[in-house]
């Protein structure tokens, strides 16, 4: 549904009090609207247990290079809160799979310390036991955690066999490519995935991606020389030096140019400061960014089934500075990135220009959150509440206009359910005010658990079975509060 293209002033002030008022809904919950495009949301009540798509697939794409042990022990001390508000839903804990992958692809011919020439950890699932445990807790062959319906596949808690699975350690590769082990993990590279990833995804389910790293990108593509040992060293040879400065000089465009590789001056205290840095593809060196996320997003039939968050570093502040150089005879000083944060541990992060801008493409499905926090618990629970958005309903707030001259609520709501063959039926349902009330058909319901507003519900066809699963999207034009519209409903 579209704002009308001719309507009077008020009614146009009508339809755009939807965008005045996301605000607000969003404080509630952001599961409804945003703009004249539809927002999918996952809700049916029908007077039986609700029919809702509750599978999520959790995907954690993780940095175990040097310097990461703080930020891994954050994230498992705090992890807890992530499975805690999933599991306060009123039904409990989604059906879960849940996941580990390392950043590190190796890099180069293997002469690199840390980095391998076999493709490092290869997008493999990570689930032995590191660190103090002794053991995972997941059963026998599983590489992964799930609990569908309470039947899990690991004994104990089930924050504390995350915890065993996602403490990777600091000894991965120093080229961090969380874009290409994400991509080899799922297949979206082209290959099929590793066969410990099998069954991990299911074609329902949402697919939630978290990507944890203190540097940016430096993904890699196939053949790409960007690691190249033997031509490159100097800060003369054509892609530099050997150190992560080439993922910045190649990875990004600052305030219109890559930044730049030689100190004004040859002066080793030099600083140079961007305003504004994109994500680039270094002429093909890297992956591209936005190709990347629409691989990704691809794998649903509707996008927005895809969440990403990132805890990483901020961005900006982005300033190069200047090191002596490892080799003794070399003309200049060496470019280094300055840390954009700084934990009060000590932890750090670089700008991540090409994360950031990944988890832009998801729009509101993307979340950026700081991974210099002394505290990861906030980042995690807004990562879950963007989950309950999902799989929870609707809370829909302030007063729904009407269409034009009619007693009939202003929504279009379309419902999509699986076909019994891996794909899906998709259809627009009429209201339940125009079909007598037999289903399917939608209506408003009290908001529950908490919410003061309305919530979307389905009444189904009596005549149909049950489907395993429902997803709801609904798209309502809203009142302007204190714009009356008799023509609109609107008071």
């Amino acid at each position: 549904m579209t704002p009308p293209t001719t309507a009077s002033p008020s009614a146009a002030v009508a339809w755009l009090g939807l965008a005045a008022f996301i605000p607000s809904l969003l404080a509630c919950t952001d599961r409804s609207l945003s703009g004249p495009g539809l927002t999918p949301t996952v809700v049916v009540d029908t007077g039986r247990p609700p029919m809702v798509n509750r599978n999520v697939d959790l995907l954690f794409v993780i940095d175990d290079s040097s310097s990461m042990r703080l930020s891994q022990d954050n994230l498992t001390r705090n992890f807890p809160v992530l499975m805690n508000a999933l599991e306060s839903l009123p039904s409990g804990l989604p059906n879960v799979h849940i996941a580990v992958v390392s950043t590190d692809m190796g890099a180069g011919d293997g002469s690199i310390a840390g980095c391998d020439a076999t493709g490092g950890k290869n997008g493999i699932f990570q689930y032995t036991a590191r660190g103090a445990c002794t053991a995972t807790g997941l059963d026998a062959g599983a590489t992964y955690i799930s609990n569908i319906g309470g039947v899990k596949n690991y004994t104990g808690n089930l924050s504390d066999t995350f915890a065993c699975i996602a403490a990777l350690g600091e000894q991965g590769c120093g080229f961090e490519q969380p874009l290409a082990a994400l991509e080899r993990a799922l297949g979206t590279n082209g290959q099929p995935p590793p066969d410990e990833n099998a069954g991990f995804l299911r074609p329902d389910a949402y697919l939630v991606i978290v990507l944890i790293g203190n540097e940016d990108d430096c993904s890699a593509t196939g053949g790409s020389p960007l690691f190249d040992t033997t031509s490159s060293t100097t800060l003369d040879s054509a892609l530099g030096p050997v150190a992560n400065f080439r993922c910045n000089e190649f990875g990004h465009i600052c305030d219109g140019a890559p930044p730049v590789r030689l100190a004004p001056n040859n002066d080793v205290n030099a600083s140079h400061a961007y305003s504004s840095c994109q994500p680039s593809d270094g002429g093909g060196l890297l992956l591209n960014v936005a190709e990347t996320a629409a691989r990704i997003k691809a794998m649903k039939s509707d996008p927005a089934q895809v969440v990403v968050a990132a805890i990483t570093g901020p961005a900006a502040p982005y300033v190069v500075q200047w090191k002596t150089p490892s080799i003794s005879d070399e003309p200049g000083p060496w470019p280094v990135i300055a840390h954009s944060c700084t934990a009060t541990d000590g932890s750090f992060a670089d700008p991540s220009v090409r994360t950031t801008a990944f988890v832009n493409e998801f729009g509101s499905n993307g979340l950026v959150l700081p991974i210099c926090d002394a505290d990861f618990a906030p980042a995690l629970h807004r990562i879950a509440d963007k989950i309950i958005d999902r799989i929870g309903k609707p809370c829909i707030g302030g007063t729904v206009a009407k269409q034009p001259g009619t007693d009939r609520d202003d929504c279009t709501v379309v419902s999509t359910t699986p076909d019994g063959h891996g794909g899906f039926v998709q259809g627009t349902l009429a209201p339940c005010a125009s079909t007598g009330g037999a289903g399917p058909c939608w209506q408003f319901a009290p908001g529950e658990d908490g919410c003061s507003g309305q919530s979307v519900t389905v009444v189904p066809d009596a005549a149909v079975a049950v489907p395993a699963w429902q997803s709801i999207r609904a798209q309502c034009a809203v009142c302007t509060p204190g714009v009356p519209d008799a023509a609109r409903g609107c008071p």
